[in-house]
């Protein structure tokens, strides 16, 4: 693929990228996708045009607001960054009859990443509500999986997590993993089957873990940790797609 395309690519990624950050914050907010424009969370103020380029635009206003001088926050460039890197990557190896059900899947997956990261709250429109679009995907030879697989892996993914989850919680009483982490796995499986599943998992709770007990060791907090599983899922299951279409 030429330079120049890729670059094109990429600039387009990131501006679905900073989609993905509008639909991600207004679907836990409960605000309307269409009616508005994009304003200052802060002071409610539209953003000029000229401020929505993606990734520069946060580093050109200092992360802030031009109209309130309120702190905007990283995630906006973050995700803006990640969907040009990542969906750049997707449209690099996979083929092209492949493409369009990736590419819906790795934005249900960023826009996870984003709402789990600022809310720790997973909206079930971007997981759940997307699995039977998986088992069609499947069924009509978009991806690289039966339609039993497909259902399979949903199934298996969820009631995984979820056994996981009450024996944790008989055992502790307490809720050690939250409902959008299973809904986020049956979206997995959907997509990737049953073996997707299992490396989702192992990649996710590898680096959960590792972060997790980093985090511990550097600043030693007195309150119990809370870490969102859903990036890690998110991960995991990306990383589990690339090695598929790359080996």
């Amino acid at each position: 693929m030429p330079f120049v395309v890729l670059l094109i690519l990429f600039v387009m990624c990131a501006c679905w990228g900073s989609f993905l950050n509008v639909l991600a914050h207004r679907l836990i907010i409960g605000s309307s996708l269409f009616r508005k424009r994009s304003h200052c969370p802060s002071c409610k103020h539209t953003i000029a045009w000229y401020d929505l380029f993606p990734i520069f635009s946060w580093f050109i206003l200092k992360g802030s607001c031009r109209n309130c001088r309120k702190a905007i926050s990283m995630l906006y460039p973050f995700i803006e960054l990640l969907s040009a890197i990542i969906l750049t990557a997707l449209a690099f190896f996979t083929p092209p009859h492949y493409f369009l059900a990736y590419f819906l899947f790795f934005s249900a997956l960023i826009v996870t990443i984003r709402t789990d990261l600022e809310f720790m709250l997973i909206s079930r429109v971007m997981t759940l509500y997307l699995v039977p679009l998986g088992w069609l995907l499947c069924g009509f030879g978009f991806l690289p999986l039966s339609f039993g697989q497909s259902i399979l892996g949903s199934l298996g993914g969820y009631f995984f997590l979820y056994a996981v989850s009450r024996i944790f919680w008989f055992v502790t009483r307490k809720d050690g993993m939250g409902q959008g982490d299973l809904d986020l796995l049956a979206l997995v499986g959907a997509f990737t089957g049953p073996v997707g599943c299992w490396t989702t998992l192992l990649i996710g709770s590898i680096l959960g873990s590792g972060i997790g007990i980093a985090y511990l060791l550097a600043y030693k907090p007195s309150e119990p940790l809370k870490i969102p599983f859903g990036p890690f899922l998110a991960i995991g299951a990306m990383t589990h797609v690339f090695m598929s279409l790359i080996y």
